[in-house]
């Protein structure tokens, strides 16, 4: 058995270093093309973003989103405090909405259900659905009247 020299100790200490440093600037470089701060593309929410709007108005920003896919189906949750929202999208074939629920979403609670009441569109930029329609349901101001009430659900996953 050979006993190391000084000299070999050094050459093994300078490798180390030279692997340690190579380590460091590989995790800032993939640090670095991870930067959240990026501007999205147009059309495009960072993911878990969400944002809801009911006749027009802007209801708010929820970085409360849960999706969860099987097969062709996505399932989105939202929430905004007691409010939120759920969706279920197919894209099986032709994107579209099987059913959208608002939950007091600006004093609106409503549904649209596939060809049973209202109507809804699905488009998708990137990562970030987009969906529009028409709800039935009632608000809390007149909650014996049933109305109709446009929404918009933009969501990244």
């Amino acid at each position: 058995m050979r006993s190391r020299s000084h000299g070999d100790r050094f050459r093994s200490v300078k490798t180390e270093l030279r692997v340690a440093a190579m380590a460091v600037l590989l995790v800032g470089a993939v640090a670095g093309c991870a930067d959240k701060s990026a501007t999205p593309r147009p059309g495009v929410l960072p993911p878990g973003t969400a944002v809801l709007s009911v006749d027009g108005k802007d209801v708010g920003t929820t970085y409360s989103v849960r999706c969860e896919t099987v097969d062709w189906m996505t399932r989105i949750h939202t929430g905004i405090d007691a409010a939120g929202a759920n969706a279920m999208v197919s894209n099986a074939g032709k994107l579209r909405a099987e059913f959208v629920r608002l939950h007091d979403l600006d004093g609106f609670t409503g549904s649209y259900e596939q060809e049973l009441q209202g109507e809804a569109t699905v488009t998708m930029t990137g990562p970030t659905y987009h969906i529009n329609g028409a709800a039935l349901g009632f608000d809390k101001e007149t909650p014996t009247r049933l109305k109709a009430e446009t929404f918009t659900i933009t969501v990244s996953c």
